[in-house]
């Protein structure tokens, strides 16, 4: 058995994406894992046998060098974390507008007309001797077109993970956003008439999709990249709640509205009440919805012992999605990786978003966190959180029993190595 991902970023301990990864890679030895991946960012852990790397960076010099880029990367062992391995490249990724569908069709043309599968990719693969595809696809075209194209050459197998919905979704407004989406569309649907199993993080998309494209499919949640704590930790009188991760998506707006809130709770109760936001985000448009915000404390990106430090001390502990139509038709179907750890951690969980996307149903039905679903309970709900602790020592409690029932790693790269070895052997 060897199994090549194929992914936007790489495994990591740092990255939501790379350590969902390297959840689910517990049971699986370096030499049977390698690694292709297109996001200018470094590996931090040698639970991979071997990296391989290709960025945009790379295909757009093989225009003007007419040499193609990229190579094998070596882990990142000892230096500190990074989203970025060129922080010039932190701007140029984060700009919101590479979301306009403009831009993004043209960088799916970019890399279609590149060779990006060139010799030293061939030598690589033939050298690593892959027997199956991990692939992990997201909004961009060229990515299923990289899964296909070498499950072609080296004829072998695919495993798809489905944990975000770019197929089940709302038609978009505009003419080019409407012609991106159906041409993902038609990528995702050649992509599963090749895809032997489908792993998705939820059995809502495991519904869809294996129901849609008749695919064999696995739920496998994300496991946790923590232990599971053998006991809660509840603190008697907490003045903190803590956010770490990925402020878009929308997220940003209801992050602030958590702050106007404990804003007002701290001006009737005379209270010192705060919400520490970690996060790499450096847009201003989007940093500017906390301006004025008091008990918001934007403490930065964080990764590393560094992250999991911070982690383990906190008060309590914060998910977020937004209430809008759009930001609520992206996220319907996923199931946020800061979940897992969460649920694990012992610490209260608090989550304030619609009861209709699949991450609420999940801490809902299972009443495993302080669930606010609504704008209009959120105040009220937010002073019970720092008010009453029977209330976060049992959502602290039955979040340890949930995460060793759904989101113990050991239980999670046990299924996953089933499926890779059903699929080397058959």
């Amino acid at each position: 058995m060897k199994v090549l991902i194929i992914s936007h970023n790489p495994i990591s301990t740092y990255h939501n994406m790379g350590k969902t990864m390297l959840s689910m890679l517990g049971d699986v030895q370096p030499w049977e894992v390698c690694q292709l991946y297109i996001y200018p960012s470094l590996p931090d852990t040698d639970v991979c046998g071997s990296y391989y790397r290709v960025t945009d960076k790379d295909i757009l010099r093989s225009y003007y060098k007419f040499k193609m880029g990229g190579g094998e990367i070596r882990p990142q062992l000892e230096s500190k974390a990074s989203l970025f391995e060129d922080e010039g490249d932190e701007q140029l990724y984060r700009n919101t507008k590479n979301a306009k569908p403009h831009r993004a069709l043209a960088r799916d043309l970019m890399w279609k007309c590149s060779h990006w599968f060139g010799k030293s990719l061939k030598e690589w693969l033939k050298k690593e001797a892959p027997t199956e595809i991990f692939v992990l696809p997201g909004k961009s075209k060229f990515l299923y077109d990289m899964a296909l194209k070498i499950s072609k050459y080296l004829d072998i197998p695919i495993i798809t993970y489905i944990c975000d919905d770019y197929y089940f979704v709302q038609k978009p407004t505009g003419a080019l956003a409407r012609l991106r989406q159906k041409l993902l569309s038609r990528k995702i649907e050649q992509l599963m008439k090749k895809t032997t199993h489908i792993v998705t993080i939820c059995d809502e998309l495991k519904e869809h999709y294996s129901s849609r494209f008749g695919v064999p499919a696995t739920t496998v949640m994300t496991g946790s990249n923590y232990p599971i704590s053998s006991q809660t930790h509840i603190s008697p009188d907490p003045q903190t709640i803590t956010y770490m991760g990925n402020i878009r998506c929308n997220r940003y707006t209801s992050l602030a509205q958590i702050g106007r809130a404990l804003d007002r709770i701290n001006e009737r109760n005379l209270s010192n009440y705060e919400l520490h936001i970690y996060t790499g985000e450096k847009d201003t448009d989007i940093l500017s919805s906390f301006d004025g915000i008091r008990s918001v404390c934007m403490k930065g990106f964080v990764g590393g012992e560094a992250f999991e430090k911070t982690f383990h001390s906190t008060q309590m502990l914060l998910h977020t999605e937004s209430f809008d139509e759009k930001s609520m038709d992206e996220v319907k179907h996923s199931v946020s990786t800061k979940i897992a750890d969460s649920l694990g951690s012992g610490i209260p969980f608090v989550a304030y978003g619609p009861d209709s996307i699949s991450s609420m149903k999940h801490l809902i039905r299972n009443d495993c966190a302080i669930c606010i679903t609504s704008p209009d309970e959120l105040e009220n709900k937010l002073e019970e959180c720092f008010a009453n602790e029977a209330l976060r020592a049992h959502a602290a409690a039955a979040g340890l029993e949930i995460a060793k029932k759904y989101h113990d790693a050991a239980s999670v790269s046990r299924q996953m190595r089933e499926i890779f070895e059903s699929l080397s052997k058959g």
